[in-house]
Formats: structure tokens, sequence, C-alpha cells
């Protein structure tokens, strides 16, 4: 076992170090913990603690390295192995589980601040790597399941037997698809004993969790990491529909918040999937950053049966009789949605009981007759800067699975919401601490030559 510990796979055929002599060499975590962090940890403790800060860290980091499932089994290892605890910076003492816990409650922002840290010292790394790649940005959002009673599979069952017993004994005739969306809909809304775990439909199924928002470059590896905000939430009877509510609004806090810590970042496009189309989204991205979206249209977002108008001369007309043009309404200015321009059939009147369509062969069955709403010409979505479809847009959108790949290497090797947590900060803790192993493997692989292996978590950190 302290073999498979002790060695990179794919080190060994140009290096006998162990891993810990490759992060001794090539990573010098003391001088990179900020300064802010390390004030905070004495002030509180003082300066004669029987543990240093970078003891805790180096032993996160180890957990992390080695997918270390729990706590528990980290501090064994530790008890165990004297070369871990001597890298750690540990003498013949571990501190207990009940410590680390706390550590990961009480210094979690810290953490997030250690991996922006991170950010920018691998950001010279993505440049020479692949200066094309570093251009790209690629958000997505990803649940993490917190360790709640609900979702527990018995907590659900309970609702389903309730519902179906209760139309068994009233004769009712239901398929199980209505009963398990009735079931569904009776579960709480947030877990009792965290309300910042919130009922999501992630990954097919549901389950309750914490949402986070992932931005990683064209190479893989990851830029920005960070918490949805408690307000973003799936209130949707449609649990598709759920999901799309909550991603559209994760994407502009993200893009503001990933630029807010690193203002000097250089990007051309920013990939997407059609979880966050959006006018709204497109124009925030290209006028207020100068980012070129490639997001995908939303099929939830149009209606293939409604009629378009079709246009003549400059000017659009009724959908069957293309010599009537229609007219000028209004400009539409709803909250939180960029403004449109509304245009109505001539036909159409406006009386004290509403529009009243008088045509005699009208094209749609509303009683206002048609009415076809254009975004402004500025509008990114309707006028993308690189025609949707077109093969410079298929190239560029071909690497939008990279972030996927990206967030499966955080949830399994790294083991990111795998341990039984509970609590919103030792989550975050353990949110930010898989991504800033992510970037250490990043760091050490580069600065040990091997380039291609940045990314790789499974042959370094195995």
């Amino acid at each position: 076992m302290l073999n498979q510990l002790a060695f990179f796979d794919d080190l060994t055929e140009k290096s006998p170090e162990t891993v810990l002599d490759l992060l001794k060499l090539h990573f010098q975590l003391e001088q990179l913990i900020p300064t802010t962090w390390v004030w905070a940890y004495y002030k509180h403790y003082g300066r004669d603690h029987d543990f240093s800060l970078s003891s805790f860290v180096c032993a996160l980091l180890i957990q992390k390295l080695f997918s270390i499932p729990t706590d528990a089994l980290l501090l064994l290892f530790l008890n165990i192995s004297q070369e871990l605890r001597t890298f750690c910076g540990l003498e013949n003492k571990v501190f207990d589980k009940t410590q680390l816990s706390r550590f990961k409650s009480d210094y979690a922002d810290y953490m997030e601040e250690f991996f922006h840290l991170m950010v920018d010292l691998t950001e010279p790394i993505c440049q020479k790597l692949d200066k094309e790649a570093a251009q790209t940005l690629i958000i997505d959002t990803t649940g993490i399941e917190v360790y709640v009673k609900e979702n527990n599979p018995k907590f659900f069952n309970s609702i389903f037997k309730r519902i179906e017993t209760y139309n068994k004994t009233r004769n009712k005739d239901s398929s199980l698809t209505d009963i398990y969306l009735a079931a569904w809909a009776q579960m709480p809304k947030q877990a009792e004993s965290n309300p910042d775990v919130k009922l999501q439909y992630v990954n097919g199924h549901f389950t309750y969790a914490l949402k986070g928002t992932i931005i990683c470059n064209g190479s893989g590896i990851i830029r920005h990491m960070e918490f949805c905000d408690s307000s973003v939430d799936d209130n949707s009877d449609d649990p598709e529909q759920a999901k799309y509510n909550s991603d559209i609004k994760a994407f502009i806090p993200a893009l503001d918040h990933y630029y807010q810590h690193h203002p000097d970042f250089k990007a051309k496009y920013i990939l997407g999937d059609s979880g966050f189309d959006s006018s709204a989204n497109n124009n925030h991205a290209f006028y207020e950053h100068g980012l070129i979206p490639i997001i995908s249209i939303n099929p939830r977002n149009t209606d293939p049966s409604r009629p378009q108008p079709g246009f003549v001369d400059g000017q659009f007309t009724c959908p069957i009789d293309t010599e009537l043009p229609l007219k000028f309404d209004c400009i539409i200015r709803g909250q939180n949605r960029t403004p449109r321009l509304k245009y109505m059939c001539p036909k159409c009147k406006r009386t004290s009981k509403g529009y009243v369509c008088s045509c005699e062969n009208p094209c749609t069955d509303t009683k206002c007759g048609f009415i076809h709403y254009e975004n402004l010409p500025d509008d990114i979505r309707s006028h993308p800067i690189i025609p949707r479809d077109s093969e410079q847009w298929d190239d560029i959108s071909g690497s939008r699975h990279i972030v996927e790949q990206s967030i499966s290497r955080l949830k399994l090797p790294l083991r990111m919401g795998g341990s039984y947590i509970r609590n919103t900060k030792t989550a975050k803790a353990d949110f930010f601490m898989s991504g800033i192993a992510h970037l250490v493997i990043a760091y050490v692989a580069y600065q040990a030559g091997l380039f291609d292996k940045v990314r790789s978590v499974k042959s370094i950190a195995a």
C-alpha cells in the first residue's frame, strides 16, 4: 500500500522520486499560502499551537491527491505512516477528526482565496501550453450531494407509497409516472438540517445538493469555482425547466466574479450549453467582458409550431399574406430581460375589452391576432458574432465537453463531495480543496516537464 501511495505511475520512467519528494521539490506550500490566512490562523490559535497551518493544508491536499474518501481514513493513514506525517510537518501527534472538521468550517473562505491564488499562479502555464486554448472559457454547473436524510431513498419511497396507498383506497386510476410526479411535488424544497441544500434535478435524477459553477479553459484546467447564490432556486414543477431556470441565473454572477478576482485575464470565447441560453447572458458576456458567446439555442425558448412572419423590403409581414405589413406597437421592457420590439397584425385593434382581431383568415387562434416580438439589432443571441451552426461555430463549440471532463475529475479522483458532508462551510472547503489539488497537479506536472500530464489526475495522483 505504501508503494501505491508513494509513486507516480507516469513519473517512474523519468525519475525515481516519490510523489512527496516531487511536491517538496516543485511546490513550496508555505510560501504560497495567503498572508491573510496565516494571520487569521495564528491570531486565533497563537504561535505555540500544536499544529501549524501548513500541516492542516498538507493533510487535506494529501487526502485529495490520494483519493482518500473520509477524514477518518486520512487520519488513520497519518497515524500509521511516518513519511506522511513528516511531509505534513507533524511529529508523533496527529490532530483528531473534530479539529480537522473545525479547521475546514472555520477557514473555508481562506481556502477559496488560496484557490484564486493558484489560478493566478497557473495562468502563465496555461498560456505557454496552449495559448489558443487559454483564450477559451467553458462554463457549466454541478451539484454536490450532501449527506442529509432527504437523500436517503427511503425518504422518497415513503412519500411514494403513501400516495400510492391513498389512490388505491379511493379507487383512483393513476399511472406510475403520475404517482412519481406527485411524490416529487410533495418533497420539501430544502433539507431540514441545512436550508442551503436545495432539491435539484442533477444528472437525470432528483437530489438534495449544493449547486456550484465551474469555469475551465480549453485545456481543461479550472479557472473559476464558486457556490451558486442561495437565491438561485429551482421552483418549477417541471424538473428540466427547474434546472434551466437555475442554470440561466448562475451565468452572469459567475462571469462577474471571475473577472473581479482576475481582472487582468484575457479571453476570447465563452462556451456554454443550452442551459445558459438567454439574451441577457449573451449580451452580458459580449458587452461587459468582450467575450464572444458560443451558447446553443435552447428549444424551450422557441415554439416551432408558431407561425413566423415574412420579411419584405425591410418590413415584417403577415405569415400568410406577405403584402400585409405588421404594424409597430411598442417596446417591451421586462424585468431582467433585454428590450424587445412588439409588432402586431394591422387588423388588430385595442378595445376596452382588450385587443380584437378582425382578420377574415387569421393565422392564429388568439383573439388579439398575430404578434411578433423582435430583439433589437444589438442583441447578440439573435445576431451572433459568429454565425450559429457555421463551420467556425462547430469547431469552437466542439470543445464544450471539456468542462464536463474537468468536473468528473474533481468528483472522482479528487473526491469532491465524496465524504459525509452536511455543513455548507465544510462542503465549501471540500469544494475548493478539490480545485486546489487540481491546480497543484497542473503546476507540479509542468515544473517536472510532463507537459502532457497537466490534467491527468489518475495517472499522476493515483
